[in-house]
């Protein structure tokens, strides 16, 4: 049983990782999950680091980033449709004053893939960031100070201070944001419905797609692979990367 198991899995992997010889579902979830979740966690900690210094206006740009996470991703996947559509969008006079208004977006791959990514981290990004400033504002003043005194400078104090206070956090932070990512539907269905081809289309929503024309076992399949897919990841980001952190701090 175990071995019939592994061998349908396998089948089932191979036929969503490379159907055609083309990137699958699986190759465009674990992108939008791995790819995505680096980014926005780059731009979070950025701007928390930014945001957690005394400057003018940081209370007004702390409100100002956060509001996209208020925004339902329905929402956000037709503001970025509306924003990139190159014949009535914002953005159409600009694109052809530079000759290019016959230029679709949404019928190139990997421009639709990064689209759909671009419209998942605008949506995320506040996440990290939030989480990450609360834990940047809470790590010991008094080293920090004592730092600045003996002369260290900022990326000293990011390196030897500040990261080891906020690492067992951030690796929590980044924990949710994974097992969430793999459950991304609303951008690429609302954005691209998927295309072109099955460019953009993650695993959620092919199962979806195949419940919707009555292939129930399919999707039930694909839910099932997208469980184990995201379980061995998530299990593997705790024990190496999540558990090590906790413990660096004790």
């Amino acid at each position: 049983l175990a071995t019939a198991t592994a061998m349908a899995l396998a089948v089932l992997a191979l036929a969503t990782m490379a159907p055609g010889g083309v990137p699958g579902t699986v190759v465009n979830t674990l992108l939008y999950v791995f790819v995505g979740v680096s980014v926005q966690f780059a731009l979070g900690l950025g701007l928390a680091l930014l945001c957690g210094q005394p400057i003018r206006g940081r209370n007004f740009f702390r409100v100002l980033f956060f509001i996209p996470l208020m925004v339902t991703p329905v929402g956000i996947a037709y503001t970025f449709r509306m924003l990139a559509d190159m014949q009535k969008g914002p953005f159409a006079p600009i694109v052809r004053a530079f000759g290019i208004s016959e230029w679709s977006w949404a019928t190139e791959a990997w421009s639709a893939r990064l689209m759909v990514l671009v419209g998942d981290t605008w949506q995320w990004t506040p996440f990290m960031f939030i989480v990450l400033l609360a834990a940047i504002e809470n790590q010991p003043r008094d080293q920090v100070e004592a730092a600045r005194l003996d002369g260290a400078n900022g990326f000293q104090i990011f390196r030897d201070i500040t990261w080891p206070a906020i690492a067992p956090i951030a690796a929590t932070v980044v924990l949710i944001r994974l097992i969430e990512a793999f459950k991304i539907i609303d951008l690429p269905n609302v954005l691209t419905g998927g295309g072109p081809g099955l460019a953009t289309e993650s695993m959620t929503l092919h199962s979806f797609i195949s419940w919707r024309t009555q292939d129930l076992g399919g999707s039930a399949a694909i839910g099932y692979m997208l469980l184990f897919i995201s379980t061995i990841v998530c299990v593997s980001f705790f024990n190496f990367v999540v558990r090590p952190a906790r413990r660096f701090e004790a």
